[in-house]
């Protein structure tokens, strides 16, 4: 199963919108995934047990370890199935179990 971190500056209101996304697009194309929401401050480099992140928000370098998908367009619809097929792309690529 794969892990997605939604990461937004409050952890509340935005990264619930997103998950509910994520969540169905996910399904929609059979990908079993945990979604995870955060607030950036509470990650650190040795919490980055995920296969994504998905942000509204900037992301310090140091937790590019994880790769990092711009969340603002599924906020705004503009750009948002490209988004979406990015962190499909992403999951398929990432040979971790969990």
């Amino acid at each position: 199963m794969k892990k997605v971190f939604v990461v937004c500056a409050t952890g509340i209101a935005t990264s619930t919108m997103l998950r509910v996304k994520i969540e169905k697009f996910l399904a929609a194309n059979q990908v079993e995934a945990q979604i995870y929401q955060y607030r950036v401050t509470e990650l650190s480099p040795s919490r980055l047990d995920a296969d994504a992140i998905v942000a509204t928000t900037s992301i310090p370098d140091e937790l590019h370890i994880v790769p990092v998908v711009n969340g603002l367009p599924l906020l705004t619809g503009v750009g948002e199935q490209e988004a979406l097929q990015e962190l499909l792309s992403v999951l398929k690529q990432s040979n971790k179990e969990g």
